[in-house]
């Protein structure tokens, strides 16, 4: 029910008459909305769909999405026909819980620790790379909670459903104030983040004013309000 519902909200984007669809991971549909309703402001329609990257992928394969914002090691291995990449900026993972956390190894004294799915979204990747290489995945074992996007993550330590998640710097700046602890881990155990708009039916006017909306000095300091370097 839900692809059905996804679908028929692209198609309304796609047949819009002069609006531009973009697609991005569900972590960053903060800052991305941001330089959206700016860019309305100035008279350019553009319309945005949010889930989890792979989901993403999958849909711009069906439709005519004009650029994807995401990571883009993984929108490389996404088959999709890629004309290139505006670099927005470097996504960081971060620890967060309503607890008090001094360091990332006290999670191994936690009962459930969420992290977004590791087959489908970037953050998820990244979390199981972090956690493998700080010796961290045997103890955790059985503890591990996938689940599809960001948001939801965030969703379930503020519900207290779970004692801590692993979350991407944009959704952890936007909410820190609502949690006990925000840690970010050492990036040398996990891959680096680089977030960018993939091109991928980007020839007309309004995209190409949207790649200038992204170089511009007000949409740089959206994204650097919401944790991108």
């Amino acid at each position: 029910m839900k692809k059905i519902l996804f679908s028929l909200l692209l198609a309304s984007f796609v047949f819009g008459g002069d609006t531009l669809l973009i697609g991005a991971g569900a972590g960053y549909k903060k800052p991305v909305m941001a330089v959206i309703e700016n860019l309305k402001k100035d008279g350019i329609n553009v319309e945005a769909a949010f889930a989890n990257i792979k989901q993403i992928t999958v849909q711009a394969k069906e439709g005519k999405m004009a650029l994807i914002i995401g990571d883009e090691a993984f929108l490389d291995k996404s088959g999709l026909d890629i004309k290139g990449y505006e670099r927005i900026g470097k996504g960081t993972l971060a620890l967060v819980s309503l607890k008090q956390i001094q360091d990332p190894k006290d999670i191994v004294k936690f009962s459930k620790i969420a992290i977004p799915d590791p087959k489908k979204a970037i953050y998820g990747i990244r979390a199981t790379q972090y956690l493998k290489n700080a010796n961290l995945q045997n103890e955790l074992e059985g503890k591990i909670l996938a689940v599809s996007t960001v948001p939801q993550v965030v969703a379930y330590v503020l519900n207290a459903e779970v004692d801590a998640g692993f979350i991407n710097s944009t959704e952890a700046e936007a909410r820190k104030s609502e949690f006990g602890s925000v840690i970010y881990v050492d990036e040398s155990l996990y891959e680096p983040v680089f977030i960018s708009a993939a091109k991928l039916h980007c020839s007309d006017e309004i995209c190409a004013k949207f790649l200038d909306e992204l170089k511009s000095e007000r949409s740089k300091a959206i994204f650097a309000k919401f944790g991108l370097k």
